[in-house]
């Protein structure tokens, strides 16, 4: 038995996947796994499995979230964000001509959308974009093939992983508070600072949503609203707590520059979730972690929005835009030779 780890590609400066592909995406597996359940014709083997991606700017609303935005708090939240360009962006970018993404050459600033979605977890708003890896394992919490969890367990599986992981790669002591997500401290008597979300939502015990990382976001110092998408909001409701980021517990501590160094070549959301991945798979009592390659997560994306896979909820523009524009990239790195750009 292995960890099947599917990995959404994605493409710095500006190309990230929509939210709503990865949940597209979720929504299909776990799909497949409860109709292996059902013993439906067809069926295929359970793996378990996890989503790992980056995504464009999304807030999304949870169920505690009962009244709707205002109008002013939605014009707030959706205005767009302003990241910083990498040398790349002087270059070809497969999205300077497309609609929903600008490279600010002048300014050094890639200028990207933001979405506002509901999602199926519990707690109010939170965000999502780039700097950060979330993760989704796709998990039967009953099956015979690794170990069982409670709801309750499996809350702490996640916290568990996400703690081990920060410890492993990068010497940062995070915990748990009564509050959800991981949290750090970067002194004895500071203030709390969530570096890690935490979202559960099941159903006949298959596992949905999970945990995201912050790797390399904005942290509280950054004030402006356009730069820094933390700062738009009180995250999920918690008042005078604040978010951080790894890399920005790292540049707390910079006294062993031969460390920070190492840890330099880990501060990329793929590595972290290659690593979150490796933690999961032994704290389930998984052998191995069995990363799909690009080309085939690209096809099944491919096989997703093309309108021939049963589906509730309809495809949008934006999705198959990065699709069509994910593929173009891989081809144009497959004729290169491989090269990528994140």
């Amino acid at each position: 038995m292995h960890l099947l780890h599917l990995r959404l590609p994605y493409r710095a400066p500006s190309l990230y996947p929509p939210y709503a592909l990865a949940s597209r995406l979720q929504d299909h597996l776990r799909r497949s796994l409860l109709d292996l359940k059902d013993n439906r014709p067809g069926s295929k083997p359970y793996t378990p499995t996890i989503i790992s991606f980056t995504p464009l700017p999304t807030y999304t609303l949870g169920r505690r979230q009962a009244s709707p935005l205002s109008g002013d708090e939605a014009t707030r939240l959706s205005a767009p964000v302003y990241y910083p360009s990498s040398p790349l962006a002087s270059g070809s970018s497969p999205l300077m001509s497309a609609p929903i993404q600008r490279i600010d050459r002048e300014h050094g600033t890639v200028k990207l959308p933001v979405s506002i979605l509901h999602s199926p977890r519990g707690g109010l708003t939170t965000y999502h974009g780039p700097g950060q890896v979330v993760l989704w394992p796709i998990l039967d919490l009953i099956s015979s093939q690794h170990n069982k969890y409670t709801v309750r367990c499996y809350t702490r599986l996640l916290e568990k992983t996400t703690i081990s992981t920060l410890w492993k790669s990068f010497g940062i002591q995070a915990f748990t508070t009564d509050d959800p997500g991981v949290w750090v401290r970067s002194e004895d008597e500071g203030p709390l600072a969530k570096v890690a979300a935490l979202g559960v939502h099941l159903r006949r015990h298959v596992s949905g949503l999970g945990t995201a990382i912050n790797v390399d976001m904005p942290g509280p110092e950054v004030t402006r609203e356009a730069l820094n998408p933390w700062a738009r909001f009180v995250a999920c409701g918690l008042e005078g707590k604040t978010v951080t980021s790894v890399r920005g517990e790292l540049d707390k501590a910079k006294g062993n520059p031969q460390a920070m160094q190492r840890y330099e070549g880990m501060l990329n959301p793929p590595a972290v979730a290659g690593a979150w991945a490796e933690n999961l798979a032994r704290n389930i009592g998984v052998e191995e972690v069995k990363t799909v390659g690009e080309d085939e997560v690209v096809s099944l994306l491919e096989e997703l929005v093309s309108g021939k896979v049963a589906q509730e909820e309809v495809v949008g523009e934006e999705e198959r835009e990065f699709v069509r524009l994910i593929r173009e990239q891989l081809d144009r790195e497959g004729d290169m030779g491989g090269g990528r750009g994140i």
